[in-house]
C-alpha cells in the first residue's frame, strides 16, 4: 500500500465524519430533512469504498451496515428517531476510532460486534414514528382537508400500501359524541385506547394531542390500519357510553402534495480515495475523439500538503525576511546604484512570497467551529438540557497554528455554559424564559485580530457566590468579597483549582476549565475578557492574534531599546512639542483633532533606563507618539525615536519572560539585535 493513499484516505475520511456529525445533529433536529440524510448516506457510501480498496475491513463493515440502515430511512421504509440517531453517532464515534488507529500505525484492537449487533437490530425490527411527528400527524398538521377526505403525506402513502399488500384494511372512522356528554376529552380518550388494541392509528382529525385536550367539537376522525371488519369495530365503539355514532368507511389513497423527487444514488464504486482516481470514461456528449479524451484527462485544481512540510517552508520564509533585511540595510549604507536596484526586487519578491505562504496557513474557522454542533449535542443529552446552538462568522479565516490551539479552550468554554450558565428546562420555564437554552459563538474580524464570542442566555455569574468561595479556599480576604468587579472575578474564576460547583462530574467541578482557557489564550498572544448579568447570562470574548508567524511593525527606540508595535494596532504616527501634553487628575493626556488621548510614557511602563534620560528632541524640539487603538479607543505612546516600517518574524518568549507586561514577543532584526514586541492589548489595563 503506498503511503501516499493512506494520507489521502485520513484526510479525506476525517472530512466526512466531520460532516456526518454535523448533518446528524440537523436530522435529528429536523427528521424531514432529506438533505442531511442523503449526505450523511453519501459520505458514509464512500468512506465504504474507500476503505473497502484500502484493506481496512472494519471501517468497511461498519460503514457498510450503517449505510444499509440510511437506505432503509432514505425510501421511508423506516422513520428517524432518537434510538436511531443515537446508534448512527455511535457508529460514527467508532469509525472516528479506526481511523485513529490507522493514522497511528496500530494493529486494531477494537470490537465492533456490539455496534455491528446494534445496526442490525434497527434494520430487523419495525420502526415506528417517535411520536408520529414524523408522519406530520401530531405536529399540529392536518393529513384530512375539511371535508374529511383522506390527504396521505408521502410517508403514509407508503405505511398505507404496506398495509393493503399485508391484507390489512384501512378504514376512516367517524365517531360523534352524544350532545350532553361532560367530559369529552376522557371519552375520546377511550376510544382511542381502544382502537389502539385493534391496530395502528394512521391519522386523527383533529391531531390525537387535541383529541386528547378536548380541543374539538362532538366529532372527530380516526384512519385505522386493522385486520378485523368494519362491522366488529362498530360493535365495539357503540359499546363505549356516549359514543352517540360511529360511521366507517374505507380510507382512499389520495395523496396531499407531490412526491419529493429521490436523489440519484452515488455510483455504487469501490475505489482509492478521490485524489488517486483515473476518471473512467463515460458516454458523454458528441464532439470530436480529442476533445472526449481531453475531458478525461482533467487539470489537477489542487493538492494536498502536510501540515508539516508547510510548517518548514514557513520557517524559512522567516529566516529568508530576516536576511532579505539585513541586505537591503547593508545596501542602503553603501549606496551602490545597481545593488539598489536588485535589492528593491528582492524585496518586492520576498514580500509577495511571504503574502502567499501566509494564505497557505488560512483556514476558516467552521474547521472547529462545526465540530461543536455534536459536542453540544451531547453534552446537553447528559445534562439533560435542550440547547440551540448558534454560530455566526464561522467562514473567517485563521492562521492554522492558532486554529489548533483554541480548540480545547472554546470546547471549555462550551463546557462551562452548559453547565454552570444554562438552567435545566423546569427552572428556565419558572423564571418565564424558553425551556430551550441558546448558547451563541460568534466570530468577527477587527484589524490584525479576531474576537470570539462565546455567550449564553443563562443564570449569569453570582459576584457574591464567587466571593464567598474564593474566600472559603483562602484565595481572597475576606473584606474584598464584597467589592468585587467583573475583572477580578474572571481573574478568581480563572484560578487553578477555583470552582463553584458542588459537586464533581465528568463535565465539571476541579476547576481546570477556564484556568485551561486563560493560560492557552495569553500563550498565543490574545486576551480572555467576560460580561454576565444574573438571570440574563453570561459572554466571554476571546481577542487573538490572525497569525503566529511574520507580522508586520513599527520600529520605534526608547532610550537604547529598540521595541516593534503591531503595524495593527497603530493608527498614526504624530510629533507634538511637549507643551501640548496636559495633566488631567494625575494623568498625562492629548488633544488630537478635538480627542482627548491619554498618553504613556513607554520608558517608564516598562522599567528601561539608560543614558537618554530626555526625548531625543531638545526640550522645547517636537517629540514623537506613536497612536495605538484598541476597541475602538485609543492610547498615545510616548518614544524617543520612530524608526520606520518593516516585516519582522515573531520568535516566542522563554517561560519566564511569558507574564512579563507589555511584551508579547520576540523579533530578530536585520543586524541581528532582539527587539522584543510590545503587546498593546496588556498596556490598554
Amino acid at each position: 500500500m503506498q503511503d501516499s493513499y493512506r494520507e489521502i484516505f485520513l484526510s479525506e475520511s476525517q472530512e466526512y465524519i466531520d460532516n456526518i456529525n454535523g448533518c446528524l445533529v440537523r436530522l435529528e433536529e429536523n427528521p424531514r430533512d432529506l438533505n442531511s440524510l442523503n449526505e450523511i448516506f453519501r459520505c458514509t457510501h464512500t468512506m465504504k469504498g474507500m476503505s473497502a480498496t484500502m484493506g481496512y475491513d472494519k471501517i468497511a463493515q461498519i460503514s457498510h451496515q450503517m449505510e444499509d440502515l440510511l437506505d432503509e430511512l432514505r425510501g421511508q421504509k423506516k422513520f428517524v428517531t432518537s434510538h436511531i440517531i443515537d446508534t448512527l453517532f455511535a457508529g460514527v464515534d467508532l469509525l472516528e476510532k479506526l481511523i485513529q488507529e490507522v493514522r497511528l500505525n496500530q494493529e486494531s484492537k477494537t470490537d465492533i460486534s456490539a455496534c455491528m449487533e446494534a445496526l442490525k437490530n434497527l434494520l430487523r425490527e419495525e420502526i415506528l414514528p417517535e411520536p408520529l411527528a414524523a408522519a406530520g400527524i401530531e405536529t399540529g398538521k392536518t393529513p384530512f382537508s375539511a371535508s374529511d377526505e383522506v390527504e396521505f403525506t408521502e410517508t403514509e402513502l407508503i405505511k398505507f400500501k404496506k398495509a393493503k399488500e399485508n391484507g390489512f384494511n384501512v378504514f376512516n372512522i367517524r365517531i360523534t359524541l352524544s350532545a350532553n356528554c361532560p367530559m369529552k376529552e376522557a371519552r375520546a380518550f377511550l376510544v382511542i385506547t381502544n382502537l389502539k388494541r385493534q391496530g395502528e392509528i394512521l391519522g386523527a382529525l383533529p391531531s390525537l394531542e387535541a383529541l386528547k385536550e378536548g380541543k374539538f367539537d362532538r366529532s372527530f376522525l380516526i384512519v385505522l390500519v386493522v385486520k378485523e371488519k368494519s362491522e366488529i369495530l362498530q360493535q365495539e365503539l357503540m359499546g363505549i357510553s356516549e359514543v352517540d355514532n360511529v360511521n366507517i368507511s374505507p380510507a382512499e389513497m389520495k395523496p396531499q402534495a407531490p412526491s419529493i423527487p429521490e436523489p440519484a444514488h452515488p455510483q455504487e464504486t469501490a475505489s482509492l480515495p478521490s485524489a488517486a482516481i483515473i476518471p473512467p470514461p463515460g458516454s458523454g456528449s458528441a464532439g470530436t475523439q480529442t476533445e472526449q479524451q481531453s475531458s478525461y484527462l482533467k487539470k489537477i485544481q489542487s493538492i494536498r500538503i502536510p501540515v508539516q512540510r508547510l510548517d518548514k517552508i514557513m520557517n524559512f520564509m522567516g529566516e529568508l525576511a530576516i536576511s532579505k533585511i539585513r541586505l537591503v540595510q547593508v545596501v542602503q549604507s553603501l549606496k551602490i546604484q545597481e545593488l539598489e536596484e536588485i535589492s528593491f526586487t528582492l524585496d518586492h519578491l520576498t514580500s509577495a512570497l511571504q503574502d502567499e505562504i501566509m494564505q497557505t496557513r488560512l483556514l476558516p474557522v467552521a474547521y472547529i467551529l462545526d465540530n461543536f454542533t455534536r459536542v453540544v449535542r451531547d453534552l446537553a443529552r447528559r445534562k439533560n438540557k435542550e440547547i440551540d446552538l448558534e454560530i455566526i462568522g464561522s467562514e473567517i479565516e485563521l492562521d492554522r497554528v492558532v486554529l489548533d490551539e483554541i480548540g480545547d479552550p472554546l470546547i471549555h468554554l462550551l463546557r462551562n455554559s452548559i453547565d454552570h450558565g444554562l438552567e435545566a428546562p423546569e427552572e428556565r420555564m419558572s423564571k418565564g424564559k424558553n425551556p430551550k437554552g441558546k448558547i451563541s459563538i460568534q466570530v468577527t474580524r477587527q484589524k490584525g485580530h479576531i474576537s470570539i464570542e462565546i455567550s449564553d442566555d443563562g443564570r449569569g455569574v453570582d459576584f457574591a457566590a464567587v466571593g464567598r468561595k474564593a474566600v472559603e479556599k483562602g484565595l481572597i480576604p475576606e473584606q474584598e468579597a464584597s467589592n468585587l468587579d467583573a475583572k477580578r472575578v474572571l481573574e478568581i474564576l480563572t484560578m487553578p483549582g477555583f470552582s463553584t460547583a458542588k459537586e464533581i462530574t465528568d463535565t465539571s467541578g476541579r476547576g481546570v476549565g477556564l484556568d485551561v482557557v486563560k493560560v492557552k489564550i495569553e500563550s498565543l498572544g490574545g486576551r480572555l475578557d467576560f460580561e454576565t448579568k444574573i438571570g440574563l447570562g453570561t459572554k466571554f470574548l476571546l481577542t487573538l492574534p490572525l497569525t503566529l508567524a511574520i507580522i508586520k511593525a513599527m520600529l520605534v527606540k526608547i532610550k537604547e531599546e529598540i521595541l516593534a508595535v503591531p503595524l495593527m494596532n497603530i493608527r498614526e504616527t504624530i510629533k507634538v512639542r511637549p507643551e501640548e501634553i496636559k495633566m488631567v487628575q494625575h494623568f498625562e493626556v492629548l488633544n488630537v483633532r478635538n480627542e482627548v488621548i491619554p498618553v504613556i510614557r513607554m520608558e517608564k511602563e516598562l522599567g528601561i533606563s539608560g543614558n537618554n534620560g530626555q526625548n531625543t528632541a531638545g526640550l522645547n524640539e517636537a517629540i514623537s507618539l506613536v497612536i495605538i487603538e484598541y476597541e475602538k479607543k485609543a492610547l498615545a505612546l510616548l518614544v524617543n525615536q520612530i524608526i520606520g516600517e518593516q516585516d519582522i518574524v515573531v520568535k516566542p518568549l522563554p517561560a519566564f519572560v511569558k507574564k512579563t507586561k507589555g511584551i508579547a514577543g520576540a523579533t530578530i532584526l536585520g543586524n541581528g539585535r532582539v527587539a522584543l514586541i510590545l503587546d498593546i492589548m496588556s498596556l490598554k489595563n
